[in-house]
C-alpha cells in the first residue's frame, strides 16, 4: 500500500492525463488536487497543457484532503474505478566503466521520460536496481518490449524525435556532443559501430560528408589564396624583402596545395579504385557460382560446398552490382579526384544526397576535426563509408531492454578478463563467432585495455548493445569535458526536484552544454591560443567555478553537484563552496578565462583557498587583483555562506569547527572594523593619505594583540580621554553587525545599539575594553593554543583588510618595489 503523499498525486495526475477517470470525479478530484503544493509543477512533466491549463484555474478554490486512493494488491482504486497498475521494472547491473555506465544510465533516464510524456507511465521510486511505474488502465496490455523498440527507433535513433516532447534525438544528442566536445586530440577514423536505423545511417553519412567538405573547402580557400598571390606579385612592384617573403608565401602554399591534391588523389584512386575492382570481382564470381547452382546433378557434397562460397562472397558485397559499375565510371570521369567525383555524383543524383546534405549543414568545424582528415586513408575510409551506409538496406538488431519485467538471471563463465566470450563492459555473453564489435573511442574513455589475463594491450570485444548505446549517448569523459550529476538536497521537495530538471534542459539549450537525464556535460573554455580551462585550473577547481558562474544562487543553494571523474567516487562540489566563488566572481568582475586571452589563474587560488573553508583568504587574494563592484552583494553572500555552513555543522566535527571559527571572525571584524574606520576617519583630517592608509595598516597588523590594537586606536580620538568607536549597521555590513550584536551579548554587554529616527541610523558604541574583554573571551574559550589563536588572528586580518582594499593595492604595490 502507498501512503506518501507525492506518490498518490503521481498516480492521480497520471490517470487524469490518461483520461481513465470519468467527467463527474474529473471536476472535483482536479478541484482537489490544484489546492495541493507541487501539484501543477509534476503535472508539467507530463506535458499535458490541458490538465495544467484546467489545474492553474482551479488553485486555491478547494482546501480539501486529498481523496483516499484505495490499492487492491497492485491496483489502484478511485470511487470505484480503476486507474491503473503498479509494477515493479528491473535493471541489469551498470558497466563499471564510467564513460559506458553514464551512458546506460542516461538512457534509462531518457526512457523513463519517453514512458510518462507518450504513455503517461509516470515513476514512483526507483534505486540502482529497480524501477517502479504506475500504468494507467488506458495500457492495459502493456508490452515494455514494444515501448523500447518505438523509444529507440523514434527517439534515440531517429533525426525526427518527439520535439515538442523536448525528448532528443540524434541531431540533439549525437551531433550537438561532436560540436561541442573534442574527443580524441589527434582525431580518429571512422566509426566501427552498429547502425541501427536509416536515421543513425544518414547521420553518419551525413558526417562523412560533412568531413568531405571541410577538406574541400580548405583546398579552394587556399587555391585563392595562391591565385591573389600571383595577381599581387604580377602586378606590383616590390623591394627585393617584401617580394622574397610573398615569393615565399607563395612558394609554401604552392606546395602545399601539391602535396595534399597528391595525397588524397593517390590514396582515392588506390584504395578506393581497388576496392570498387574487388566489388566488382565478388559480383563476377557470385554469377558464376549462382550458374553452377542452377546445373542439375550436383551432390550434396558439391551443392553445400558451392552454397559456403557463395556466402562467404556475400559477406563482403557492400555496393550493388549497378552501383559498382557507376562508380567506376565517375572514378574515370573524375580522374580520380575524390572532390570532383563526389560532386558529379551529387549533381546526377541529388535527391540521393538531399537528406544527408541537409543534415550535413548541422555539423561545425568541430565536428568535422574528430576525424583526422589529414591522413588521405582515412579521408577515403570516410567516402567509403558515406556510400556504404547511404545504400545500406539491411540494420543492426536493436538493443535488448535497460527495463526488464522480470530479474535477471546472473550467468556463470570462466575466470579471466581476456577474450570475446563475453562483454568487456556489461558482462553479457557473447558467441564468439559472432563477436565483432570492439571498444572504441565513443565507448570508454581510453579504448586500449591491458587487461589482467592478456599478455598486451589491446581492444576487448563489446556487445552490440552497449556499443549501440555509447553512440546515442551525448556524455563522453574527455580531458575537455566537465561531467556534473544533479539531485535535490534531502530536505528539497518534488516540485523542486522538477523545477531542476527543466532548469538544466533550459541552461544546455542556451549554453550549448550538454545533458542526459541527471547528468549535464560542460565544455571547457578556451583561450584564444588554445589552452584548456580546466587542465589548467585543475578539474575539479574548474568544475566549482563554472557551475557557481552559470547556475543562479539558489540553485548553488538548494540543491547537490556532484563531479563524476574516471576511477574514483563522486566528488561532492560543496554548495557553501560554489556560493562564495559565485559572490567573488560577481562582485569582483572575475571570469574563467580573461577577455579570452589567459586563465585566470587568481581565481583558481581563491577557488582553492574555498575548497578548504578558507573564505577569508580566497576574498583577500581576489582584493589584490581586483576592485569590488558590488559590496553589498558580497555581504549577502558572506551570509548565505554562513547559513549553509551552519546547515553542513552536523556532517562532520571538522565542519562544526571551522563554523564556529567563520562565526568567531566574523563578530572580530565589526567590532576591530569600528575602530579602524574612527581611525581613518580622524587621520585623514591631519595626515596625508598615504600617512593615514600606513596608520591605518598598522593597527590591522596588531589585531593578534588587543592591548598594541587599543593602544593604536587611541589615535581615533582626539583628545586620547577614551577609545570608543561606533560601529553602523549599513546595507553593506548588516551581517558583521548582526554577529558583533551577538558577540555583545555572549559577552553580557548591553544597551550598546542606538538609533537616531531622523537620520534612519542604527549603531553600536564600542569601547576599547569591549575589544580586551572579547579576546580574552576567545582566548578562554577554544583558543587558547598559540596554534588556534594564530589561525583565528591571522583570518581577522585577512578580514579586515578585505573591508579597506586600498590598503591591500597599497600593500602589494610596496612589496613588489621592494622586491
Amino acid at each position: 500500500m502507498i501512503t506518501d503523499v507525492t506518490k498518490i498525486k503521481k498516480i492521480y495526475l497520471s490517470a487524469l492525463a490518461a483520461k481513465v477517470i470519468s467527467p463527474q470525479d474529473c471536476s472535483e478530484l482536479i478541484t482537489t488536487l490544484a489546492s495541493e503544493p507541487e501539484t501543477v509543477t509534476i503535472a508539467r512533466t507530463f506535458d499535458d497543457s490541458r490538465l495544467v491549463r484546467l489545474l492553474s484555474l482551479k488553485r486555491n478554490q478547494d482546501d480539501s484532503q486529498l481523496p483516499k486512493l484505495i490499492f487492491s494488491t497492485n491496483r489502484a482504486i478511485y470511487q470505484n474505478q480503476e486507474l491503473g497498475r503498479i509494477q515493479n521494472l528491473y535493471k541489469a547491473p551498470l558497466p563499471g566503466e564510467l564513460q559506458a555506465r553514464l551512458a546506460i544510465e542516461s538512457a534509462i533516464d531518457r526512457f523513463l521520460e519517453y514512458l510518462q510524456k507518450l504513455y503517461k507511465i509516470v515513476v514512483l521510486d526507483e534505486s540502482d536496481y529497480h524501477v517502479q511505474v504506475f500504468i494507467p488502465r488506458t495500457q492495459a496490455t502493456t508490452d515494455f518490449n514494444q515501448y523500447w523498440q518505438k523509444f529507440l527507433e523514434n527517439v534515440a535513433f531517429s533525426t525526427d524525435g518527439y520535439h515538442n516532447y523536448q525528448l532528443f534525438d540524434l541531431t540533439q544528442t549525437f551531433i550537438v556532443m561532436l560540436n561541442s566536445v573534442t574527443l580524441a586530440g589527434r582525431g580518429f577514423s571512422t566509426l566501427e559501430v552498429p547502425v541501427l536505423t536509416q536515421a543513425q545511417s544518414d547521420v553518419l553519412a551525413a558526417w562523412y560528408l560533412a568531413v568531405w567538405r571541410e577538406v574541400k573547402k580548405r583546398q579552394t580557400e587556399r587555391e585563392k589564396q595562391i591565385n591573389e598571390l600571383k595577381k599581387v606579385l604580377a602586378n606590383l612592384e616590390f623591394n627585393d624583402k617584401e617580394g622574397k617573403s610573398k615569393e615565399k608565401k607563395l612558394q609554401d602554399l604552392e606546395e602545399m596545395q601539391n602535396k595534399e591534391a597528391n595525397k588524397y588523389g593517390d590514396y582515392f584512386k588506390k584504395f578506393f579504385g581497388t576496392f570498387l575492382q574487388e566489388q566488382q570481382s565478388f559480383w563476377q564470381e557470385l554469377a558464376t557460382i549462382k550458374s553452377q547452382l542452377e546445373e542439375s546433378g550436383l551432390t550434396k557434397a558439391q551443392r553445400k560446398k558451392l552454397q559456403k562460397q557463395q556466402d562467404k562472397l556475400e559477406s563482403h558485397i557492400v555496393y550493388t552490382y549497378e552501383s559498382v559499375q557507376q562508380k567506376l565510371t565517375l572514378l574515370e570521369q573524375s580522374k580520380g579526384n575524390p572532390f570532383d567525383f563526389i560532386s558529379l555524383d551529387q549533381k546526377h543524383k541529388p535527391d540521393k544526397f538531399k537528406k544527408i546534405v541537409e543534415i550535413s549543414r548541422s555539423f561545425t568545424k568541430t565536428a568535422t576535426d574528430q576525424i583526422n582528415s589529414t591522413r588521405g586513408d582515412i579521408f577515403t575510409q570516410c567516402i567509403l563509408e558515406m556510400y556504404r551506409l547511404l545504400e545500406q538496406q539491411q540494420y543492426d538488431s536493436l538493443p535488448e531492454p535497460l527495463l526488464t519485467e522480470k530479474p535477471r538471471m546472473m550467468e556463470v563463465r570462466s575466470p579471466g578478463d581476456d577474450g570475446k566470450e563475453f562483454c568487456y563492459s556489461c558482462g553479457v555473453a557473447l558467441d564468439p563467432k559472432t563477436a565483432k564489435w570492439k571498444v572504441a573511442r565513443f565507448m570508454f574513455e581510453r579504448p586500449s585495455q591491458r587487461r589482467q589475463s592478456s599478455s598486451s594491450e589491446d581492444r576487448p570485444y563489446i556487445c552490440a548493445s552497449c556499443s549501440a548505446l555509447a553512440f546515442a549517448s551525448p556524455i563522453k569523459v574527455t580531458d575537455e569535458s566537465i561531467i556534473l550529476k544533479l539531485k535535490s538536497a534531502p530536505f528539497q521537495n518534488e516540485g523542486s526536484k522538477l523545477k531542476l530538471k527543466d532548469y538544466i534542459r533550459m541552461l544546455t539549450n542556451k549554453e550549448m552544454h550538454l545533458c542526459a537525464g541527471r547528468y549535464v556535460v560542460l565544455a571547457s573554455e578556451k583561450t584564444t591560443s588554445g589552452d584548456v580551462a580546466s587542465q589548467k585550473l585543475g578539474q575539479v577547481q574548474y568544475a566549482l567555478a563554472k557551475v557557481a558562474s552559470i547556475f543562479p544562487t539558489e540553485v548553488l543553494a538548494d540543491f547537490e553537484f556532484s563531479l563524476i571523474t574516471q576511477g574514483s567516487q563522486e566528488i561532492l562540489l560543496a554548495s557553501r563552496h560554489l556560493v562564495f566563488i559565485q559572490g567573488l566572481m560577481e562582485c569582483y568582475g572575475q571570469s574563467i578565462i580573461s577577455a579570452g586571452k589567459e586563465i585566470n589563474l587568481n581565481l583558481g587560488d581563491a577557488v582553492r583557498y574555498i575548497e578548504q573553508d578558507l573564505p577569508f583568504y580566497a576574498d583577500y587574494s581576489i582584493t589584490k587583483s581586483a576592485n569590488i563592484t558590488n559590496k553589498l552583494r558580497l555581504e549577502q553572500i558572506r551570509e548565505l555562506y554562513w547559513q549553509i555552513l551552519e546547515q553542513d555543522m552536523d556532517s562532520s566535527k571538522q565542519i562544526a569547527k571551522k563554523a564556529k571559527l567563520y562565526q568567531h571572525i566574523t563578530a572580530l571584524t565589526g567590532l576591530t572594523y569600528a575602530f579602524v574606520q574612527s581611525l581613518e576617519s580622524t587621520a585623514k583630517k591631519v595626515m596625508k593619505p598615504e600617512d593615514a592608509e600606513r596608520e591605518m595598516s598598522k593597527i590591522i597588523e596588531k589585531v593578534d594583540d588587543a592591548v598594541a590594537f587599543c593602544y593604536y586606536a587611541t589615535l581615533g580620538d582626539q583628545e586620547k580621554k577614551i577609545v570608543q568607536a561606533r560601529l553602523y549597521r549599513n546595507p553593506d555590513n548588516y551581517f558583521v553587525y548582526e554577529q558583533t550584536k551577538k558577540l555583545l551579548e555572549i559577552l553580557e554587554i548591553s544597551g550598546r545599539e542606538e538609533k537616531d529616527e531622523a537620520k534612519q541610523q542604527i549603531w553600536l558604541t564600542l569601547y576599547a575594553d569591549d575589544v580586551m574583554k572579547a579576546y580574552t573571551y576567545f582566548a578562554e574559550n577554544g583558543y587558547g593554543q598559540d596554534r588556534e589563536w594564530n589561525e583565528l588572528t591571522y583570518n581577522l586580518k585577512l578580514s579586515l583588510y578585505t573591508r579597506f582594499p586600498e590598503l591591500v593595492r597599497k600593500l602589494k604595490s610596496t612589496s613588489e618595489k621592494s622586491s
